[in-house]
């Protein structure tokens, strides 16, 4: 079965806000399943209230045609993205730059839609199979949709954590009273779950947390309060040994036994630098990296005034970071804590020690691309780029 087949996952890290006594919402006509085949779920966090849009010219978007080689050498939007809206939770899965999946959790109607569709310079046009259409554009900051005539921001999720030793998308089978059906856990590295059982054409899921064992149990234990499918909530305990998850859940239907398998082995990071002398004009300091097989999420760093520190000399005061593909210049940055995704720079372990020092937190496509290291204010000296592989996409 296609439907909960996975290719890829990444971590997750927000925070799932209880909702609240949902506000009734039509029940959606029964439907068939579609044949594509959904990769994964996050855990969401609502970023503001849904709003009517105004009474004058509908917003529209583009009708995505994508291209050949949108994926490649470009910022990447690969992740998962969510927000709520009253009675539901909605998730967005990018694979490549050219592909979008979404997921609606209806708790309210007790379904779970899907749709899935191309991506064409970010913008999207979809139809769920619950009915409900939404449009949208996704950058690499968020996405901005707009579903039943309201406009909703999902945010992506950061990769970091205080469990990110867990997290990660979980794919296999499950055994109980329906005999055998596929499941999959999506773990975010904030103590978040979300469940999706399949049984032929049943589909039961929900989301809710982790609680970690306390010694001697060496299980850890999930309670989904927004059920789908069942009538009470979905308790379970597992283990997570070399990316292995076993255990046990409880439905309505009874008590199961699982056994999956994470999609991608998470906390991976691989290091190139080299260090030389930063001139003006042609002196300054190259590097090159190619990423291939997919999407990564890599930092990259200037350092000067750290080799300062270790006795290197004429240290590279103040670097400058710039990232090209090609031609195109795809970032750059001066002083690192000048970045809007400073939280996570910090979160990775591996920021520098010195605020003048330079970092680029980036996900990038398959392609080839260059580091270009200059002094501020056109100084001289000493640096050293680096380029680490963090997490994995």
């Amino acid at each position: 079965m296609k439907y909960l087949s996975l290719v890829g996952c990444v971590a997750l890290s927000a925070t799932i806000t209880a909702l609240a006594e949902p506000t009734p919402s039509p029940t959606s006509t029964p439907h068939t399943e579609p044949s594509g085949t959904p990769r994964t779920y996050p855990t969401p966090t609502p970023t503001s209230t849904p709003h009517t849009e105004p009474s004058g010219t509908p917003r529209t978007y583009p009708t995505p045609t994508p291209t050949p080689d949108g994926d490649h050498d470009a910022v990447s939007l690969r992740g998962v993205y969510g927000t709520t809206s009253p009675g539901s939770l909605v998730v967005f899965y990018i694979e490549k730059n050219t592909h979008v999946q979404v997921h609606l959790f209806d708790v309210t109607g007790q379904v779970i839609g899907f749709a899935e569709g191309p991506l064409a310079n970010g913008y999207f046009s979809l139809l769920l199979t619950t009915g409900q259409g939404l449009v949208g554009k996704a950058t690499e900051n968020g996405i901005t949709f707009v579903m039943g005539g309201q406009t909703f921001q999902a945010s992506r999720f950061s990769t970091f954590g205080t469990d990110s030793k867990i997290a990660g998308c979980y794919f296999g089978v499950a055994h109980g009273p329906t005999g055998e059906s596929q499941v999959m856990f999506i773990i975010d590295s904030n103590k978040h779950i979300i469940m999706v059982q399949r049984t032929g054409t049943v589909l039961t899921g929900g989301f809710g947390s982790i609680t970690a064992p306390v010694a001697p149990a060496t299980q850890s234990t999930f309670t989904l309060n927004s059920p789908i499918g069942s009538s009470i909530p979905i308790t379970g305990a597992f283990t997570i040994v070399d990316g292995v998850f076993t255990g046990v859940f409880q439905t309505s239907a009874g008590t199961f036994t699982v056994n999956t398998f994470k999609n991608s082995l998470f906390n991976r990071m691989a290091n190139i630098s080299t260090r030389g002398l930063v001139g003006t004009g042609q002196g300054q300091l190259i590097g090159g990296f190619i990423i291939t097989g997919g999407p990564k999420l890599v930092m990259i760093r200037a350092m000067g005034p750290s080799l300062a520190a270790v006795g290197v000399s004429p240290a590279l005061a103040n670097p400058m970071l710039t990232l090209y593909a090609g031609g195109t210049q795809l970032a750059a940055n001066d002083d690192w804590k000048t970045n809007a995704n400073v939280a996570d720079i910090i979160a990775s372990g591996i920021a520098p020690n010195d605020d003048l020092e330079a970092v680029l937190l980036i996900r990038l496509e398959p392609g080839a691309y260059t580091t270009v290291v200059s002094g501020a204010g056109g100084t001289t000296g000493i640096g050293l780029v680096e380029v680490y592989e963090v997490g994995s996409d």
